[in-house]
């Protein structure tokens, strides 16, 4: 009977935990969760910032960022040199792939330094 009590009462327990936002700590994941914002990469104010070092990165001919901690195993770019093409495909450990579009995000640098916000 105790056993049923206690079976019955964690996960009432469990659910009304304070539950703790979500925090990116790296450059690569702080931009994918900018990325699957079904509003757009930079929706939030929070986003610019990762966004515009993405482009910096990205001109200037580095990598995109990785981000395992996401569950993410690798990332490649297409169509790099298109403005209005530009893509990444992510894909997760589980074998899935995702498609972001990061065409023009050129215009990120310059509203951020419009507004003063550092491209971090």
């Amino acid at each position: 009977m105790q056993l049923r009590l206690i079976a019955m009462v964690t996960p009432m327990l469990a659910m009304s935990a304070p539950s703790t936002p979500a925090h990116a700590n790296d450059l690569g994941c702080q931009v994918l969760i900018c990325l699957s914002n079904p509003g757009g990469a930079t929706q939030y104010a929070a986003c610019v910032p990762p966004m515009a070092k993405l482009w910096q990165k990205l001109a200037t001919g580095a990598s995109f960022p990785g981000c395992s901690g996401g569950g993410v195993a690798k990332t490649k770019v297409f169509n790099r040199d298109s403005a209005t093409r530009r893509r990444v495909v992510m894909t997760f450990t589980d074998g899935r792939q995702q498609s972001y579009s990061i065409a023009d995000i050129e215009h990120l640098l310059t509203a951020a330094s419009a507004t003063g916000t550092p491209a971090r």
